[in-house]
């Protein structure tokens, strides 16, 4: 006798029945499953901080997450950016697909409906940023017909451990 719950992950071959569903808070189903594939990928994120996050977001931004039954193939967190040169802009935050999900067509449909969830909102353009050392995902945009806009360096300061130094930023004494 079969034994109760998902069934397995499909391997390649197989036909994907996916449905792309568009939301500002997944069902608790759909977090946990969100919350296995960040781990999957090297992200240590607890449920709890997961759904805070997700709380804390602007109330424009969206989730597409991509189902093949009951397994999380793929999601996608979409923003609207302003600022004083570009206006408005639609942005793919993060883009993920679970390792099994992978070059099956997963990301295809992802970036299709942030396009589609992009012109309904009426945004003129829609931005993604990937790491310089993911010539995959290069690739993968470009053949998408996305054309690389930029190139630039981010630069962060944990403000945390300043904090706890005591050593804020001093501007220069002329």
């Amino acid at each position: 006798m079969p034994v109760p719950g998902p069934r397995p992950i499909p391997l390649r071959g197989y036909a994907l029945n996916l449905q792309i569903i568009r939301t500002r808070h997944p069902p608790e189903v759909h977090l946990a499953l969100l919350q296995a594939m960040l781990i999957e990928d090297g992200l240590r994120v607890e449920l709890e901080d997961l759904r805070v996050r997700l709380a804390n977001l602007p109330k424009e931004d969206r989730l597409l997450i991509g189902l093949d039954g009951e397994h999380l193939a793929g999601f996608a967190h979409l923003r609207v950016s302003r600022d004083l040169v570009a206006g408005d802009t639609a942005e793919i935050v993060t883009i993920l697909v679970a390792k099994t999900y992978r070059r099956r067509g997963v990301g295809r449909h992802l970036i299709a409906a942030a396009e589609t969830w992009s012109l309904e909102s009426g945004r003129a353009r829609l931005l993604l940023r990937t790491d310089v050392i993911r010539t995959e995902a290069h690739a993968f945009f470009t053949a998408l017909g996305y054309e690389k806009a930029v190139t630039t360096l981010e630069f962060i300061r944990d403000l945390e451990r300043v904090r706890q130094a005591d050593r804020p930023t001093q501007p220069l004494r002329t």
